[in-house]
């Protein structure tokens, strides 16, 4: 079913579309939406605090007005460069209805060209920035979400208009979270705010005819060594075999899970420094020679020893089943990547990403929005090994989940901040959304 777009009667007070919201919420029928734009108004949610929350001294002076709102969630500003999105269904399972609405607006986003992604708080982030907030709350037989889009807003209204004065920091504990923000206008100029409008509802009922549909695309991401491919020791081999060539000492192949992450310059780099009979300074010259002989080495002998970890094939398949698409994001160069998925996974994945000139490594999150862009999902996973996937996960906004069986200790990998670890391939399938 396509999702409904309504039109609202265009210039009203802020207060004027919350009721119209509510108005549309009595005799909703099917999923619908509007968009509204406003003028310089802060909007605070209903359990927060107004003096906390609000610079009230600047918004006077600034003839900006501040409404309080029914729903939950953080304090956001808006004026004519921002377009606020309300979500309205007569289903009262509102946490569905939240998430579900989320991802159709993200996958909105990347249909219009922008590498978007939710967080677990229902943010939407384009490029490791905050470009949409949303609440949500229920009335008898409906849900309602809102959406604020930053898509040519005055940053410096909105930054001043919600920051309290430096006594209120001090005096106040909690405040609204504050994260880096941007205008999707200024990552890709579509226009003026009303030829955005017109394009985001376009695709908003191009995008819900899917989600409400026969499909919901799902994405899983995964890296490859240490989570589908115990690699080390064709790794450690291979190193060792460079580092011989070169005259300098070697590891045994137990230590190279230590040295691994990063790349093939990270590793040689690590290994020469491991070494306390390494005398010559390690230089990017110096890794690039052993490099040379790693390369040519490894791209022969890199299935020697290698071999999937015990489960993955079987979860692979599963997921596939379910519907899921599946991608890889290494720091191996991408010839060996796509090499080794190719042959201990064929045609199972739909995306392989490793190392590529020109791409920062992991964990730069830009390898994820390469994957995002080929793959319009409406829920984004990750999986790794190792602190450096949960930092890739973290800075792409997307849910991550540790595996233990990898290169990196569990205990490591609790230490290091990851919240969910699995100990199993087959227990990913009870956490994946």
């Amino acid at each position: 079913m396509l999702l409904n777009c309504l039109h609202p009667i265009e210039g009203l007070r802020l207060d004027e579309y919350l009721q119209l919201e509510q108005d549309y919420a009595k005799n909703i029928k099917e999923p619908s939406f509007f968009t509204w734009i406003v003028p310089p108004t802060v909007i605070y949610g209903h359990h927060q605090v107004l003096e906390q929350e609000v610079n009230t001294n600047y918004c006077k002076q600034h003839h900006i007005q501040v409404v309080q709102r029914k729903s939950g969630g953080g304090c956001v500003y808006a004026d004519k460069g921002n377009l606020m999105v309300s979500y309205i269904t007569p289903s009262i399972h509102a946490q569905n209805e939240f998430g579900a609405f989320i991802s159709m607006l993200a996958a909105a986003f990347r249909s219009l060209g922008y590498k978007a992604v939710t967080t677990e708080h229902n943010d939407i982030l384009v490029d490791g920035r905050k470009v949409s907030g949303s609440a949500c709350y229920m009335l008898p037989g409906a849900t309602i979400v809102h959406a604020s889009i930053l898509y040519d807003v005055d940053m410096d209204a909105l930054q001043n208009a919600i920051t309290p004065s430096v006594k209120k920091l001090q005096k106040h504990a909690v405040q609204s979270v504050r994260q880096r923000v941007c205008n999707l206008r200024g990552v890709q100029d579509l226009g003026d705010i009303s030829a955005f409008r017109m394009l985001l509802e376009k695709e908003l009922e191009s995008v819900t005819l899917s989600e409400n549909g026969q499909e919901k695309r799902k994405l899983v991401v995964f890296d490859l060594d240490g989570t589908l491919l115990n690699t080390i020791a064709d790794l450690g081999y291979a190193c060792n075999y460079a580092l011989s060539a070169e005259h300098f000492p070697t590891h045994p192949i137990e230590q190279y899970p230590s040295l691994v992450g990063n790349g093939v310059n990270k590793l040689i780099e690590r290994a020469l420094a491991a070494s306390a009979k390494t005398s010559a300074e390690v230089t990017e010259h110096l890794i690039q020679r052993i490099r040379k002989h790693f390369i040519p080495y490894y791209n022969i002998h890199n299935c020697d020893y290698t071999h999937p970890y015990d489960g993955i094939p079987e979860l692979l398949i599963e997921l596939k089943k379910r519907g899921y698409h599946l991608a890889v994001a290494s720091n191996k160069y991408q010839t060996a990547t796509e090499h080794l998925v190719s042959h201990f996974f064929p045609g199972i994945f739909d995306v392989v990403f490793g190392e590529r000139e020109g791409v920062p490594r992991k964990p730069n999150p830009q390898i994820v929005y390469d994957i995002i862009s080929y793959i319009n999902a409406q829920t984004i996973n990750y999986i790794g090994d190792s602190l450096v996937d949960r930092e890739t996960a973290m800075n792409a906004g997307v849910p991550f989940y540790a595996c233990s069986w990898g290169f990196v200790p569990r205990q490591t990998l609790l230490d290091g901040g990851c919240q969910t670890i699995v100990d199993h391939p087959a227990e990913l399938q009870t956490f994946l959304h």
